[in-house]
């Protein structure tokens, strides 16, 4: 088995835990183009976690930045180097008042609210599949590590803009745990291509109304380099399930 991982924003600290052999920035694959987020170095790193080939694309390609066709080709360009696997992380905004910076929400299903039609084939897509066996080994290791995590569902939105009062009640009410502005295009992609994945979010800050604070940007990526290190643990663990 060989996994690919996308690190979302501010977890570039994943790469840590990997023994890299090549680099290749984003704007050398044809049809992907350099990030244009800050926090997103936009790199893939290929090597070895504990002995197991890995590949990390340190930042994503988003919706918003307006070349959705960007985001598949990253997902094509891991799959070619061999990738069999796939885990997608996520920065998020807790939606339940529980949650705090650092939690896991390892996703089972996606509130997919970006509109992308038709897909990369030209097609419409079918439902965003999660890959069950995936989830299970992701969720086993969470335990391992001991990190807190519980199980649940994405709201993924267009951005680039955080989620208003009236956004976060209504995706309360559609029963999602955590809003994010990624996560469901590369699962979906992977889906398209017969990739098996599973989807982490990475709780930063509370969503708009929770609670007193107003998300921010800067704050996000504090939190998610923070929240980094336990999501090593369980990475590493996760690895050596495959």
């Amino acid at each position: 088995m060989s996994l690919a991982i996308v690190a979302g924003s501010g977890l570039s600290a994943l790469a840590d835990i990997i023994a890299v052999e090549e680099t290749v920035p984003f704007e050398k694959i044809e049809g992907v183009g350099a990030a244009t987020v800050h926090g997103h170095a936009g790199k893939v790193l290929r090597g070895t976690v504990n002995g197991r080939a890995c590949q990390l694309l340190v930042g994503r390609r988003h919706f918003y930045e307006g070349e959705p066709g960007a985001i598949a080709r990253l997902i094509d360009f891991v799959a070619e180097a061999g990738a069999t696997s796939l885990l997608v992380t996520s920065a998020a905004g807790g939606l339940k008042r529980e949650l705090r910076a650092g939690d896991l929400v390892v996703i089972h299903d996606f509130l997919d609210y970006q509109n992308r039609r038709p897909t990369a084939t030209g097609t419409l897509p079918r439902r965003i599949t999660i890959d069950g066996r995936l989830t299970r080994l992701f969720e086993e290791a969470a335990t391992a590590a001991v990190c807190r995590w519980e199980r649940g569902v994405s709201a993924c939105a267009s951005g680039p803009l955080y989620e208003t009062v009236a956004d976060v009640g209504l995706q309360q009410f559609m029963g999602a745990h955590v809003a994010t502005m990624s996560g469901a295009p590369e699962v979906t992609r992977a889906n398209e291509i017969g990739l098996p994945a599973a989807a982490v979010a990475v709780v930063t800050n509370p969503c708009t109304g929770i609670d007193a604070s107003v998300p921010d940007h800067l704050k996000v990526l504090a939190a998610s380099a923070e929240a980094a290190r336990g999501l090593q643990r369980v990475i590493s663990q996760f690895i050596e399930k495959l």
